[in-house]
């Protein structure tokens, strides 16, 4: 038997199991319970990694392996070690079945050939989920405490403070200090977009300009400038300030009589981390408290910002057209191309598509320095699609194809299987006639390598048809992109810019300029 050890550990801690401990339990296991029966024993690990998803590198290659029949069995050495989340457990689960894969949980000691087995071990799953949620939960309402008493919760420290730990009542905490030089710096930015009336991409245009950077060397973007400009922590903590985020719909978690300016404002709960994406929470999620720290921005000059931003509120209607290839073509130097707009004389625009990175960063870091007019890569993009149309086969110029070496055909696997099992059954009828004598030995081995022949032959069967499966996929994924581009073809003209953008987008897998050629992969 194949088996496959999958481990996982989300935080290291001497206490805990640690990830070669679950091995060595689990290769232990195996031996003493299929002795003579161990093919092979593969590991598969992921530290680091929480349980609540799927989302882990070494899992994902687990199941792409077992996808194509490499393994008969999986062991872990607790059944959260796979999952914390029932219906994760459950499609993982529902594969291995699928697959004919035994699972193996061995802390657990569940049989999951039998009905209560199975419920056994989706229970304790169950309970899996819910100490991760209430572990989840009290983690959340303590950082909600430290953070209501003004106290830093974690995370990098915001533009112009350091981090300090300090010790209260015997308990260490954390806290923000001003640097001196942030302080400098952060002040001078608030100053500088007040007194030149900038907006904030008016700003990003001007900092590129003089050479000003950011503390990491880059030019600075609108969305860090605007993070800078509306950080609350830096501003002080007064009754103006408390009106201010209170209006916003904001929890405030003390009284506004005690906000006195001799403190900073500290906000938690701001944004969140969904899908390795960061997102901003609506205020009304937001608790606001006053901070421990020093600020260093007056209420005055803080609220003259946000007042500009309330000014010049963004408007997101598209005020010119989406170029066909906006948010899928990319540089040579692997950056997004973004698009610049330009006025002619005769009072009309043009579009140029240029790279975000050497714009932002300088010209060290991308060899293309050129903009392209958009019209004339938008142009190339629809000539293609229109070869498609006239000839169904042109896709295939632009679709990425694994080499895949000849494989045998599945009905002679099936045919040698049958066979090799017929032989067997015949050497078992003789086995029964002949035991006891000499004969007996080289019929059992005999049998032993036939057994071994039809294990690999099941395993390439596996393996062929795992590569059909994936050919069929891949020829409907074709055939998907071919409607999608006769649809956008035959309505062109009916069809709004972003919906043009948007049907690119959907049939181009990557599409790269290197300033002289477009490459194109759908």
């Amino acid at each position: 038997m194949r088996f496959a050890n999958y481990g996982r550990k989300s935080i290291f801690s001497e206490k805990s199991d640690s990830i070669d401990n679950q091995y060595r339990m689990c290769k232990e296991y195996v031996e003493m319970h299929f002795p003579g029966q161990i093919e092979s024993f593969a590991t598969y690990s992921d530290e680091d990694f929480t349980g609540a998803n799927t989302n882990r590198p070494d899992l994902k290659r687990l199941l792409a392996d077992i996808e194509i029949g490499m393994y008969d069995a999986v062991v872990v050495y607790q059944l959260d070690r796979l999952s914390r989340d029932v219906r994760d457990f459950a499609n993982i689960y529902s594969m291995l079945e699928q697959h004919n894969v035994m699972f193996i949980s061995i802390k657990e000691n569940i049989d999951t050939t039998t009905p209560i087995g199975k419920a056994m071990m989706y229970v304790t799953v169950v309970f899996a989920q819910m100490e991760r949620e209430t572990i989840a939960a009290r983690v959340t309402d303590n950082m909600i405490g430290l953070a209501k008493k003004g106290y830093w919760t974690g995370g990098n420290p915001p533009y112009g403070y350091t981090r300090k730990q300090i010790v209260v009542n015997g308990k260490k905490h954390v806290t923000i200090v001003p640097d001196p030089d942030g302080v400098k710096y952060t002040t001078w930015i608030f100053d500088t977009f007040l007194n030149n009336g900038y907006s904030l991409q008016g700003m990003e245009t001007a900092f590129k300009k003089q050479g000003i950077r950011t503390i990491n060397g880059a030019f600075f973007s609108t969305t860090q400038l605007y993070a800078i400009l509306t950080m609350p922590f830096c501003v002080e903590a007064t009754p103006e300030i408390y009106d201010f985020f209170e209006a916003k719909g904001c929890n405030m978690a003390t009284s506004r009589d005690k906000w006195d300016g001799k403190h900073g404002v500290m906000v938690y709960g701001r944004s969140t981390t969904k899908n390795n994406k960061h997102q901003k929470k609506p205020p009304s999620e937001w608790i606001v408290t006053i901070g421990i720290h020093e600020p260093f921005i007056s209420a005055n000059k803080w609220l003259a910002v946000q007042t500009r931003f309330s000014q010049n509120k963004f408007d997101k209607t598209m005020k010119y057209d989406t170029p066909l290839l906006k948010g899928v073509l990319y540089c040579s130097c692997g950056s997004i191309m973004n698009v610049s707009r330009k006025k002619k004389i005769s009072g009309g625009v043009s579009s140029w598509y240029y790279c975000l990175k050497r714009m932002r960063q300088g010209v060290d870091v991308c060899p293309n320095s050129h903009q392209i007019k958009c019209e004339f890569l938008d142009e190339k993009i629809l000539q293609v699609f229109q070869s498609i149309i006239t000839d169904k086969n042109e896709i295939y110029k632009y679709i990425s194809k694994e080499v895949i070496s000849p494989k045998p055909n599945i009905k002679t696997i099936k045919a040698k299987i049958s066979t090799d099992e017929n032989k067997i059954d015949k050497l078992l009828s003789s086995l029964v006639v002949a035991t006891g004598s000499v004969a007996t030995k080289y019929i059992v081995h005999e049998i032993e390598k036939l057994d071994i022949e039809i294990q690999a032959l099941k395993r390439e069967q596996a393996m062929v048809v795992s590569e059909e499966h994936k050919i069929k996929q891949a020829e409907k994924d074709t055939e998907s992109k071919i409607r999608e581009i006769e649809r956008l073809m035959q309505g062109l003209e009916g069809f709004s810019a972003q919906e043009r953008n948007e049907i690119a987008k959907s049939v181009i897998r990557k599409c790269i300029w290197d300033g002289e050629t477009l490459h194109l992969q759908l």
